[in-house]
């Protein structure tokens, strides 16, 4: 397995240990941590490239499920996580995430009304459908009427059946399988008070999460990615994917320096669906202004994207730092700078198993005051 394709990073060991999966469309991603007297400790981090069978670039003789499983294996084998439970995501793409009104009623009532709304949003027999739901918000109309914001999220049966075969085929356990989007907001906006635009630009997919108060109130994807602003970069300068890849990848700057700008329709298109969200929720929440918009995933180290959007956007545009809060070997910092948001939603998942075990140790010895804590963007299935 050639350097390129195989990035890795180990140290020390202490318990418990908590472990992250992330199952990307261009590499799987994992994180484990361990909390030490409330602190944060990143105990071991590595990725594997799924380049080629994102390329379609022929297999041996191995099924698409068989790489993934295949790849999460050697991934693993170098890694050597010291817990053998795993916190892991699917992408948001093959899920649904979607805030739904409903006037104030009882929790009962509330689960049948939800079931029915549910058929609005998911085409799928609910009995192929993992469903899950959480009141998120009340609010009082101008007549004087309550009404609920829930939180739905479904995603196909199948579709966590298959993730959970990668993982117990990998040799580990599953503890908790979600949609990457809940983690993605526990790794970069925590807790912090206020309403907050994500951009995270997968490879294949683009997710726009509107955070409020540590809370997503909206998610949507798109179906546009860092491998087509590669494309368009190709083309534009007319050189195979790989060296535009690499120039993607440098402190060339081809957004906002006037010498070497190109105009890339997907980052337009992405900015246009972002716009138009923010928007939408200003209507129903005036009282409610953005304080910025948060860069996350491989693309967003692009050279000069954060001035870019912080132009078109007229917010302050930043990249989301998922490390922020972790303790690691300071030799490092530099390896971490590069690696951006990549980790975010590994880091997430792992932060998920270190809250339990801060939890429980909570219930068992409560204290004045937590070390750690963040909120519970989990939902409940029904």
């Amino acid at each position: 397995m050639s350097e390129d394709k195989y990035k890795h990073m180990v140290f020390g060991f202490r318990k418990p240990h908590f472990l992250g999966i992330d199952f990307g469309t261009a590499s799987i991603k994992a994180v484990e941590l361990s909390v030490e007297d409330g602190r944060l400790v990143l105990m071991n981090y590595g990725q594997i490239s799924l380049a080629d069978l994102e390329n379609g670039t022929p297999s041996q003789g191995r099924s698409y499920d068989e790489e993934i499983i295949f790849h999460l294996r050697a991934l693993l084998e170098r890694m050597k996580p010291k817990s053998r439970l795993a916190y892991v995501a699917m992408p948001a793409f093959i899920g649904l995430i979607s805030l739904v009104e409903f006037p104030a009623m009882e929790e009962s009532e509330l689960e049948e009304a939800v079931r029915f709304e549910a058929h609005k949003y998911i085409p799928s027999s609910l009995d192929d459908i993992a469903l899950s739901w959480e009141v998120i918000g009340k609010q009082v109309t101008p007549e004087g009427k309550e009404k609920m914001e829930v939180l739905l999220v479904a995603a196909l049966n199948k579709e966590v059946a298959r993730y959970e075969r990668y993982v117990s085929e990998g040799g580990l356990a599953v503890d908790f399988l979600e949609l990457e989007t809940f983690y993605l907001v526990r790794s970069i906006v925590g807790e912090d008070p206020g309403l907050f635009l994500m951009v995270d630009i997968g490879s294949r997919a683009t997710n726009l999460v509107l955070v409020e108060d540590g809370l997503v109130k909206v998610s949507r994807n798109i179906d546009i990615g860092g491998r087509d602003i590669t494309r368009a970069l190709a083309e534009s300068l007319n050189i195979t994917e790989k060296r535009a890849n690499i120039l993607k990848k440098s402190d060339k700057n081809f957004l906002t320096n006037p010498e070497s700008a190109l105009v890339f329709p997907v980052l337009q298109m992405i900015a246009s669906e972002a716009t138009r969200i923010l928007a939408s929720y200003r209507m129903k929440h005036p009282d409610s202004q953005c304080k910025s918009v948060i860069l996350s995933g491989g693309t967003a180290r692009l050279t000069g994207l954060t001035e870019y959007y912080a132009d078109i956007f007229k917010l302050p545009v930043v990249l989301g730092n998922p490390w922020r809060n972790l303790e690691y070997d300071q030799a490092l910092t530099e390896k971490i700078q590069e690696s951006g948001g990549a980790f975010s939603i590994a880091i997430g998942l792992a932060l998920r198993g270190a809250e339990t075990l801060t939890k429980k140790k909570e219930e068992l010895f409560p204290s004045p005051k937590k070390k750690f804590s963040l909120k519970d963007l989990f939902i409940k299935k029904i």
